[in-house]
């Protein structure tokens, strides 16, 4: 059966351009290209189809996919990052360059950021720069070998797999869903991370859109330790001991 919009789904996939490997959710893969990414856990992603967080042109093959069927499609830049935009090129005075990006090193192919852009050094010649804004991908045709390992259809497990791809955690946490309403137990990590703030609009936004839910609730939980005993409690529950022998070998 052929994938619809909104479909929750979990895709591995390998992405190559000019026969290079550009991302990769398989570690295998990403050990053999010898382009492993520090701290970056390797696992299959959550997908809505339809949902537009894909390239188009794959956004689109998808539709096509069967679950545990490996796929390989080839995507033209204008279904996938555009044609690269020489508006987007902007050349500047090294000063200039300097005083907007003081921490670069200034070598070319370096990745910068000028006044919340994010750019590549594309080329220094004499007292001039040249930066680079258009996507990395920009102008460049993919190749995409990917699997759909799953369709997700229990509620439950679509609340899971919604939060991981807003907000991912390692941990397990239990949800809950009755009568309409989702309660979802947080993982601990939530407690202290500033980002979870942020993230959880974007979780309830998403649980709202794609399942039938009308409530949500968020639940922490801390768990209780006993009061340690003061040591001046012991001293006196010790003196009041001796006092009661005392006046028992004095009897």
């Amino acid at each position: 059966m052929a994938l619809k919009d909104g479909d929750i789904i979990t895709l591995d996939y390998e992405g190559r351009t000019d026969g290079v490997l550009f991302d990769t959710t398989l570690e295998k893969v990403a050990k053999k290209e010898d382009s492993v990414v520090e701290n970056r856990v390797y696992a299959p992603i959550t997908v809505v189809v339809g949902d537009g967080r894909l390239v188009p042109g794959l956004e689109n093959d998808l539709k096509k996919a069967k679950v545990g069927k490996t796929t390989e499609v080839t995507i033209s830049p204008e279904d996938a990052y555009g044609p690269r935009d020489t508006k987007l090129i902007e050349t500047m005075s090294v000063s200039k360059f300097r005083r907007l990006c003081p921490n670069a090193k200034g070598f070319v192919g370096e990745e910068i950021n000028i006044e919340g852009k994010v750019g590549i050094l594309a080329n220094v010649y004499g007292s001039r720069v040249r930066v680079d804004f258009n996507p990395g991908l920009a102008g460049k045709e993919l190749v995409f070998k990917y699997t759909v390992k799953s369709t997700i259809k229990k509620v439950d497990e679509k609340i899971k797999a919604l939060f991981n791809a807003e907000y991912p955690s390692d941990e397990d946490f239990n949800i809950n869903v009755k009568k309409g309403v989702a309660s979802i137990n947080l993982p601990e990590r939530t407690k202290f991370d500033i980002n979870w703030f942020q993230a959880k609009y974007r979780v309830v936004a998403a649980i709202r859109k794609h399942t039938d839910v009308t409530d949500i609730e968020f639940l922490e939980h801390y768990e209780g330790t006993k009061p340690e005993t003061k040591k001046e409690d012991k001293k006196k529950t010790a003196k009041k001991s001796s006092k009661k022998s005392t006046n028992k070998s004095k009897k």
